[in-house]
């Protein structure tokens, strides 16, 4: 039985890779993530330490052309020749290669993670906090606070978790209004059963915007620009403040249980 070669996984300079991940091409580049199908390759070139990746394109433009350097030469060489070898047969009419890739922002990914990490380490701080003040209570034999403590302080924590749950800061919604980039999409047709309206980002890739219904020839729409795929109609954002509410309220009644309840125990120890 023969056994196949793994195709190299390529990592570049400044924290840049590209791997094959079935038929699809993975290429990372600082805080975004690309996904290249291979239906959108027309070919990998490689020359010593660099790759390009040449996407395809209709007869008489130019293709888009990513490219990852300082890889190893032998690495670099064998990833070429093993994506290529498994290219689909190019027969038919070229395609826009561009518009088959997405791309997804790794920021709110990394984001997501420290905020699991945090909230983890929270609850355990805070069990470790309670478990320290019952044990110094009992010398006190105040059944009562070690009570308090173990019903209001884990419903003040949770309160706590909510708030930050909810925090705005990484969403889109709390982005767009002052870091987006607003333009005039032209109503493309209805497609699929929905409203399809058309926009470029900064770059001239053109992405789509579909609102629930119809909404006349042009809408205004507010973008990522590290993510255009967060498009969304200027209208439909609400202000930044009322993202805060929920946090507030959650936040500030566990963070305020949490605190009466710290107060209360040097009370009850040196009473």
């Amino acid at each position: 039985m023969s056994i196949m070669p793994s195709v190299p996984v390529l990592r570049g300079r400044k924290n840049t890779s590209l791997q094959l991940d079935g038929s699809v091409l993975v290429l990372r580049v600082r805080e975004q993530e690309h996904r290249i199908p291979l239906a959108a390759v027309a070919q990998v070139r490689s020359e010593r330490r660099s790759v390009e990746v040449v996407l395809t394109a209709p007869h008489g433009s130019r293709p888009v052309v990513h490219r990852l350097d300082d890889v190893g030469e032998a690495a670099a060489d064998a990833f070429a020749g093993a994506v290529n070898a498994a290219l689909p047969d190019g027969s038919g009419p070229a395609v826009d290669g561009s518009a088959l890739v997405t791309v997804r922002t790794l920021d709110d990914e990394r984001r997501k993670v420290r905020l699991r990490r945090a909230i983890r380490l929270g609850w355990l701080a805070v069990i470790l906090v309670f478990t320290g003040e019952t044990v110094l209570l009992t010398l006190t034999d105040d059944a009562e606070m070690i009570f308090l403590i173990w019903m209001c302080g884990p419903l003040g924590a949770a309160c706590v978790h909510v708030g930050v749950r909810l925090t705005p800061f990484g969403k889109p919604a709390w982005r767009l209004p002052r870091h987006g980039v607003t333009v005039v999409a032209q109503y493309d047709g209805y497609h699929d059963g929905m409203h399809v309206y058309a926009f470029t980002d900064l770059s001239g890739k053109q992405y789509g915007y579909t609102p629930p219904g119809y909404q006349g020839d042009t809408v205004e729409v507010v973008y990522d620009p590290r993510d255009p795929f967060s498009g969304t109609e200027r209208s439909m954002l609400i202000g930044r403040s009322t993202l805060l509410i929920p946090l507030i309220i959650f936040g500030g009644l566990g963070g305020l249980m949490l605190l009466l309840i710290l107060l209360m125990i040097p009370a009850a120890l040196f009473a």
